[in-house]
């Protein structure tokens, strides 16, 4: 059997301690991440709280719509109920936010109002009308897009309906 020098077992000593001090400060170094992944995670956590915010703020939005639309629907039947439809929304005492654009149509047969928020993606329409002697509503929701043609008796072309609360 052969002796090995003391000079080669200090050299094997030494290379694995190399090795180990490598390994672990790899494996340290990945728990903590490096500034680049630090950046990354940092740059993805502000994008998804953009994204959380900007839905929180459409879904408020949504919800000031639709409860606009809600009332206005109720305050047109009832003043049609007295005589006749309301032309603006300041005859009919509702208050309208700053983040939404709105316009009331109405002729003796009906009205319309249409809301579009100031910021976002969405627009909304309710709709009173006399139909065979009764009053029928509607109210819709779809994209933000210029309305065009006659869509009598139902939303707009790609809007959908939406089911009021009653």
């Amino acid at each position: 059997m052969q002796t090995q020098s003391p000079l080669l077992q200090f050299s094997r000593v030494t290379a694995a301690l190399i090795l180990m001090l490598f390994g672990l400060i790899g494996l340290l170094g990945s728990r903590r991440g490096s500034g680049f992944d630090q950046a990354i995670q940092a740059e993805a956590s502000e994008s998804l709280d953009s994204q959380l915010l900007e839905r929180e703020v459409m879904l408020d939005r949504r919800r000031e719509a639709e409860t606009l639309l809600m009332a206005f629907t109720r305050a047109q039947m009832t003043r049609h109920y007295w005589g006749e439809f309301a032309a603006s929304l300041q005859e009919l005492g509702l208050p309208v936010g700053h983040q939404l654009e709105t316009t009331v149509e109405s002729s003796g047969a009906g009205t319309r109002l249409w809301i579009v928020p100031r910021n976002g993606t969405e627009a909304y329409l309710a709709e009173v009308e006399r139909w065979n002697g009764r009053l029928r509503t509607r109210q819709c929701r779809g994209e933000r897009v210029a309305v065009e043609g006659d869509f009598r008796g139902s939303c707009p072309p790609g809007w959908s309906e939406m089911n009021p609360e009653t």
